[in-house]
């Protein structure tokens, strides 16, 4: 295993060897399911791929680069499932895979469960499974977790796309085991789906009026000096790249901790995780860089993750300085069109959390996501419905407290910030920001 969590000393498999398998409940004979290691699943590559191909619903954060990252960096106990459908005449395929992490609920009970996606980097928990045998390898999933003794019964399966095949799969699957889910949390996030053949990507999505403005912004940078868009795609390239992108970041309000920032340059473990993470999906051709530079210095940067045929807008940063001409605005409208350019990508997720993100403001189109708890035991358990509870609760309570910082607390501080920013004599308040 290199360093670089892409485990470059095994190589893929076209054929995968016998995996540890339950024992097949009647109803589905072919298909079982390996608790595999995270270089393990770096060997099967091939069959990886293909699974890809054939998926319901693709899923970068589920790619075995992100799994080397969290082997390689963290300590934290990470399950890779592997659903195998065996053939008649001998061999078997790759029909789901899906990485979980032991972890604790949101609302800190001191119980054990297992979650995804892996870490807060992470932002998609969906497993990915082929298209034809979806409830087939979740029902296996689901069953080999419950009658795997070392394991909790709990899984918070967060940020689970409900607007595609893999949710109804998944209740499926837990309707044929007995298996108990509760949704504790449904909010909306932007995506944007391709054009049209022939169409800009901004075509049906970009007001006409947006689309103006976008340009007076991009003309106005310009006149300030050599305004141009660099791609990476190289490995190397990415590399070096995202190292920019950490700086750039942390000069922003991420990186200031009177505004509780939460830049990845600042928190270590998360940056190690990071770029683990970034420069193995882009060996594997997963990830990309984009930045808009003025006179050759970075303004905005936009990382940017695909898998089959999904792209994910993972993390943006840009250079406050500029923040009135909206570079961030305008680099992500270049990145779209980059993405969209060659036909293969068919939808673009934003990653944001919610519809509150400012993203929301350019792409019109939602998806649906949900934190999902999962409770394998056949009927459900009281420390599942406790737990559900207890989320549920929580998540109530932060909300509300959301709520009302956005609503009453942030607008004083704001006004209250600018009087004491005001110059002497100047005659009027700054407008707020």
């Amino acid at each position: 295993m290199d360093s670089s969590g892409d485990f470059k000393s095994l190589h893929p498999a076209e054929a995968p060897s016998a995996p540890i398998a339950d024992d097949p409940a009647p109803s589905r004979p072919n298909v079982s399911v390996e608790f595999a290691t995270a270089p393990r699943f770096r060997s099967l590559a091939a069959e990886w791929r293909r699974l890809v191909e054939r998926c319901a619903e693709p899923n970068v954060f589920m790619e075995p680069a992100v799994a080397g990252a969290m082997y390689t960096v963290t300590e934290t106990p990470l399950h890779v499932l592997l659903a195998w459908s065996h053939r008649a005449g001998g061999g078997a395929g790759l029909i789901g895979v899906w990485l979980l992490v032991g972890a604790r609920p949101s609302s800190r009970l001191p119980i054990r469960t297992l979650e995804a996606p892996c870490n807060s980097l992470t932002f998609l928990g969906s497993p990915v499974l082929d298209r034809d045998h979806a409830v087939e390898a979740l029902s296996a999933m689901l069953e080999a977790i419950a009658r795997n003794a070392g394991l909790p019964k709990l899984i918070c399966a967060n940020q689970i796309a409900t607007d595609g095949p893999g949710f109804p799969a998944l209740l499926d699957a837990a309707g044929r085991r007995g298996a108990r889910i509760v949704a504790i949390e449904r909010r909306q996030r932007a995506v944007r789906t391709a054009p049209g053949a022939g169409d800009p990507a901004s075509a049906g999505a970009v007001s006409s009026k947006r689309r103006a403005e976008l340009r007076r912004q991009r003309k106005r940078l310009a006149e300030r000096g050599e305004l141009r868009q660099v791609s990476y795609r190289r490995p190397e390239e990415v590399s070096m790249a995202f190292q920019e992108f950490l700086d750039l970041e942390a000069a922003g309000w991420k990186g200031r901790t009177s505004r509780r920032g939460r830049a990845i340059r600042n928190a270590p473990p998360l940056r190690a995780f990071a770029q683990t993470m970034i420069t193995g999906l882009a060996r594997d051709g997963c990830a990309g860089i984009e930045a808009l530079r003025l006179d050759g210095r970075a303004i905005a940067m936009n990382i940017w993750l695909r898998s089959g045929r999904t792209a994910f807008g993972w993390k943006m940063a840009y250079d406050e300085t500029y923040a009135k001409w909206g570079p961030g605005s305008l680099l992500m409208e270049a990145t779209t069109e980059t993405v969209f350019a060659d036909g293969a990508v068919e939808s673009f997720d934003s990653c944001n959390r919610d519809s509150s993100a400012a993203l929301a403001q350019l792409w019109p189109e939602r998806r649906e996501i949900a934190d999902l708890l999962i409770d394998v035991s056949p009927g459900g358990s009281v420390r599942g419905r406790l737990t559900a509870l207890a989320e549920t609760l929580f998540r109530r309570g932060r909300g509300w407290a959301r709520r009302t910082y956005k609503a009453h607390v942030k607008p004083v501080y704001l006004r209250a910030l600018a009087r004491l920013t005001a110059k002497p004599g100047s005659g009027a308040e700054p407008a707020e920001r």
